[in-house]
C-alpha cells in the first residue's frame, strides 16, 4: 500500500503550485524552488539558492549563519562563516551562530526575515537532534513567505555544523506544529525537520 505524505498546513491560505510569490518584502517578485544540490547546476533556474562562496573549507568546528539576498528576482540563501576559538564544542560553536545571527544587523546586500528583537531562549543538542527554543518575537510580523524564510535561515544555522541533522524549533517552549503554528499564516513544521525535508516541504515549483 503507498503511504500518504503529509504536506505543511496553512490556516487561510492555499499555495498552489507554479504559484507566483509577492515579495512586497524584497521589493520584487521571486520563483520558489529550494534546491539542496550543488549551487552551480541551479544557475538556470528561478531558485533560492545556496551561495557557498563564502564558506571556505575548514577542518576544525565552522558553524555559518545564513542570510537572505534579493538579486534578480531571485532569493540567495546566503552562508557567513561565523569565527570560534579552539576547542568549542558544536553546541557551543551554534549557540555563538545564532547570537550572532539574531543581533547583527542587516546589511546593503544581506537581509533577514527575523523579527528584530527575537533572542535564543534555548539550544541544546541531544542524540535525538538539535532543539531550538526562540522568543515570540520570532512570530511576529510578516506573511507566509517571511515566516519560511526565517525558518529557513534558522534551519541551516543550526545544520550549518552537521547539514543532515534532525532539528526541533519551538517559540516560546512551544514547538511549531498543529496545536501551535508560527504567525496568523498558520505556518507548521514537521517536526524534527531536516534540510532535505524542509526543501521538499517548502517547494512551490
Amino acid at each position: 500500500m503507498k503511504t500518504q505524505r503529509n504536506y505543511p498546513v496553512y490556516r487561510g491560505e492555499v499555495i498552489a503550485a507554479s504559484a507566483l510569490v509577492t515579495l512586497a518584502l524584497f521589493g520584487g517578485t521571486a520563483w520558489w524552488s529550494w534546491q539542496i544540490t550543488n549551487p552551480t547546476t541551479q544557475a538556470n533556474n528561478s531558485a533560492v539558492i545556496i551561495d557557498s562562496k563564502s564558506a571556505p573549507e575548514v577542518a576544525a568546528i565552522q558553524p555559518q549563519t545564513y542570510w537572505l539576498k534579493f538579486d534578480n528576482n531571485q532569493i540567495h540563501l546566503v552562508p557567513q562563516p561565523v569565527k570560534v576559538k579552539a576547542g568549542v564544542t558544536s553546541e557551543e560553536a551554534l549557540k555563538l551562530a545564532f547570537n550572532y545571527l539574531l543581533t547583527t544587523p542587516k546589511t546593503a546586500e544581506l537581509i533577514t526575515t527575523i523579527p528584530a528583537g527575537t533572542k535564543l531562549l534555548d539550544m541544546r543538542i541531544t542524540q535525538t537532534g538539535i532543539y531550538i527554543n526562540l522568543s515570540p518575537e520570532f512570530s511576529q510580523g510578516g506573511g507566509s513567505t517571511s515566516m519560511a524564510y526565517r525558518l529557513a535561515q534558522v534551519i541551516y544555522t543550526a545544520t550549518s555544523i552537521d547539514p543532515t541533522a534532525k532539528v526541533f524549533v519551538s517559540v516560546s517552549g512551544k514547538p511549531i506544529d498543529t496545536d501551535h503554528p508560527l504567525g496568523g499564516e498558520g505556518l507548521i513544521l514537521r517536526q524534527p525537520i531536516t534540510r532535505r525535508q524542509f526543501a521538499e516541504d517548502f517547494t512551490i515549483s
